[in-house]
This record gives C-alpha cells, structure tokens and sequence, in this order.
C-alpha cells in the first residue's frame, strides 16, 4: 500500500470514528433529557444530571465535531478527487451547520442550564426557572442528530447531484 493511499485511509478511519463519537453523544444527550427529574422533585439529581450532560457536551460532542471537521478538511486537501465533488462540499456545509447548531443549539444551553441548576442548592427561590427550555434543547438534539446523519449519508452513497438541464448518461 502506498504512502498516500495509507494516508487517506488513516484519514477517513479518523473521520469515520470522530462522526461515530459525535452522533453517539448526540444519542446519549438525548438519553439523558428524556430522564431529567423535575428539578422541584429531585434537584440533586438534576444538579447532577445536568453536569455530567454539561460534561459530554463539552468533553465529548464539541471535541469530536471539531476532530471530525479537521479530518473532512483534511481529506478534502489530501483526495482531489473531492475538491470538485458536490457531496463533498455538502458534507462540509452540514458539518458547519452542525458546529454552529451545536454550539448555539446544545452545548450553550446545557452548560447555561448546569450552572442554573448548581446555583439552585445554594438558592431555592432559583429553581422554578430551572427546565424551562427541555423542549428546546430536546429538538435541537434531534435536529443536530439528523444533519449528522445526512452528513453521513452524503459521505456514504456520495450522490451525484446532477442538474435538471444535464441528462442522465
């Protein structure tokens, strides 16, 4: 095997898993949501909770897309076949949509609500404004995780996108 056919598998082995890590922090922040205590209930465990969601948003999600990203790029750069190829550059819009998506739409709000819920133990008058927007955050999971699986079925079945005036050969 050639030194840069080695390096474009290294590549997209690379790209592949970080996309793996990213949709399955996706999934498991979704878990999560759908298991939250009311706050008034148990907030404790929401405290808690919300931290180790605030932690796999940070620690997992947002790594992993950014790894992922570097590695796209990096494939694009090494494989010039991709460099006129429309699914590749679709790939990389929807991998910017999910950036900004998750930045604005998943880790922000997470992080924002962990720190709420933090202050809550030591201020009980906070809690009522505490799982205000589960249904926000839920959705942009649910979003994030269906651009990411358009992200990676462009990359798998890599269309064509031929135009209307162009006939099929």
């Amino acid at each position: 095997m050639a030194g840069g056919e080695k390096m474009r598998k290294l590549i997209k082995f690379g790209h592949s898993m970080t996309a793996i890590t990213f949709l399955g922090s996706v999934v498991v922040l979704w878990v999560f949501h759908q298991q939250l205590p009311s706050p008034s209930e148990a907030l404790e465990v929401y405290v808690a909770q919300r931290h180790a969601m605030a932690r796999i948003a940070s620690l997992v999600l947002m790594p992993s897309l950014l790894i992922s990203l570097l590695f796209g790029m990096a494939s694009m750069a090494v494989v010039p076949g991709f460099h006129s190829a429309p699914w590749a550059w679709a790939k990389l819009v929807t991998t910017v949509l999910m950036l900004e998506g998750s930045l604005l739409g998943i880790q922000s709000p997470i992080q924002r609500e962990a720190d709420r819920a933090l202050a809550a133990l030591s201020d009980a008058t906070l809690v009522n404004g505490l799982a205000t927007k589960l249904d926000a955050e839920q959705w942009s999971l649910v979003l994030i995780g269906f651009v990411a699986t358009v992200n990676v079925a462009l990359g798998v079945w890599r269309p064509q996108f031929r135009s209307s005036a162009t006939p099929a050969p």
